[in-house]
């Protein structure tokens, strides 16, 4: 089992963050907004090759709120799973929401962990180049989100009285 942790600052109030990820979510999923479906792209460094690996693997992901009445930051279930007949990971985790220094932005973070496929052959590949795929995985699915927050919070503040 492997673990993985990222994170990715967003320029929007950590007031608004719960509004604007689940409307991402919408926009890219059912109309309850809890399962999206992604095409997640990935570019990692291999050892060796001068230039980064660059791939597309199509996945479901999945979003689910976690309420915890005393806790004031969302909180969602994550997980994707590859489709099609590739040997890839599935990914399961959360993806939480941290305060930075100020109101004025927030930190997205996301921790979970992943089963390389394919056993020992999987390990020894994850151990030298899979990792990296699985955080430049994970570094997409947050740029994402990222830019979809940030543009409609630039969206609506643009909209509002001077």
């Amino acid at each position: 089992m492997s673990t993985l942790s990222r994170r990715v600052l967003i320029r929007c109030p950590l007031s608004q963050a719960s509004r604007h990820l689940a409307a991402f979510f919408k926009e890219h999923g059912n109309p309850d907004g809890d399962v999206a479906k992604l095409d997640l792209r990935v570019a990692a460094a291999v050892p060796g090759l001068p230039a980064p690996v660059s791939l597309s693997h199509p996945v479901v992901a999945t979003l689910q709120y976690e309420a915890h009445p005393a806790d004031m930051k969302p909180r969602f279930h994550v997980q994707w799973v590859p489709l099609g007949d590739q040997p890839l990971p599935a990914f399961a985790g959360a993806l939480t929401v941290d305060s930075d220094e100020d109101y004025g932005s927030f930190f997205l973070v996301l921790d979970g962990r992943y089963e390389p496929p394919l056993g020992l052959a999987g390990q020894a590949f994850d151990a030298v180049v899979g990792h990296r795929i699985a955080e430049s995985t994970a570094d997409d699915l947050l740029a994402r989100i990222r830019d979809y927050v940030e543009a409609a919070y630039r969206a609506e503040e643009s909209g509002k009285p001077a």
